[in-house]
């Protein structure tokens, strides 16, 4: 049984987030103290995309005789491709994992996984269809079988990979509400029918679905990087107690926090201003690490 994102109340990022993006750091550690959302920062990382190499929090047991509860957590291996020809120094090892007491009992997987392509409810993960290219030694159904039996889950949902995205991580594309709901992004200006197989493939699994504003950066020159993140707002930070949604300077932003404001109006919707690091490929749900303590 997986942990969702909203029962999740500490985040971590990467100690190397502070010093590159101080104006956004001020703005988001400010934002998590006002709200006393208790947070800190990873050791030892070599870049600052936290959600891919840290281990996925799975559930939580009760340890006879003891008033605490065990913390099982699932670490797949990071070793993503667009990493592995010419990159290699930006891949964090699985060591800095040991920096943290809670982790030294981790579970391993030899399956090749980044947290980013994990979206999940307590009984469902969606992946994109990536798994298979980074995996492919292992027949499909066989890693289906198996990811549902490594995530405790009743349903591994593959969806297709975004077009052009070396990235290919699912929490680009579309994120859960609650246990039977998700928001995915609005396709219908940037390519309808990718976002209609996506719709599909959720829909065969009986999910309701709500979309959220997307369009591509209008002012990004790619050179020899991936492709710019702005436009993107579903790749948001969630908490229990909190929602920190990607804002860009336009009308679109606006939007954004009214549809996820509507869909769970118990939880505050701050938007943050994450130009700059939407511009290195990811947002705020890749540079944090979320896990219920």
């Amino acid at each position: 049984m997986m942990v969702p994102d909203w029962e999740t109340n500490f985040v971590y990022f990467s100690n190397l987030l502070p010093d590159r993006y101080p104006g956004l750091w001020r703005q988001l550690s400010g934002t998590l103290l006002t709200h006393d959302v208790v947070f800190e920062l990873v050791q030892g990382t070599r870049d600052i995309w936290v959600r891919d190499f840290m281990p996925i929090q799975i559930r939580q047991e009760n340890v006879a005789d003891a008033k605490s509860k065990k913390l099982i957590f699932l670490k797949f291996r990071y070793w993503p491709d667009y990493l592995v020809n010419g990159y290699e120094h930006l891949i964090t090892e699985d060591g800095v994992c040991d920096n943290l007491p809670f982790l030294k009992d981790r579970i391993c997987s030899d399956i090749i996984l980044d947290g980013g392509n994990v979206v999940s409810t307590t009984d469902k993960v969606i992946l994109t269809d990536k798994i298979f290219r980074e995996n492919e030694t292992i027949q499909k159904e066989k890693l289906v079988e198996q990811l549902r039996d490594w995530f405790e889950v009743r349903d591994c949902i593959i969806i297709p990979t975004e077009p052009d995205d070396c990235i290919g991580h699912s929490d680009g594309v579309v994120r859960f509400i609650d246990e039977t709901t998700v928001v995915m992004n609005d396709y219908a200006k940037v390519d309808p029918i990718y976002g209609q197989r996506v719709r599909k493939v959720l829909e065969d699994h009986n999910l309701r679905i709500h979309e959220i504003p997307y369009f591509l950066d209008p002012d990004f020159d790619q050179v020899d990087e991936v492709d710019s993140a702005v436009g993107n707002y579903v790749n948001f930070l969630r908490l229990k107690n909190l929602i920190l949604v990607p804002e860009y300077g336009c009308e679109e932003d606006g939007h954004a926090v009214e549809v996820l404001q509507r869909l769970i109006p118990t939880v505050p919707v701050v938007p943050i201003e994450c130009t700059k690091l939407a511009r290195k490929g990811g947002i705020l749900n890749c540079v944090s690490w979320t896990n219920r303590r």
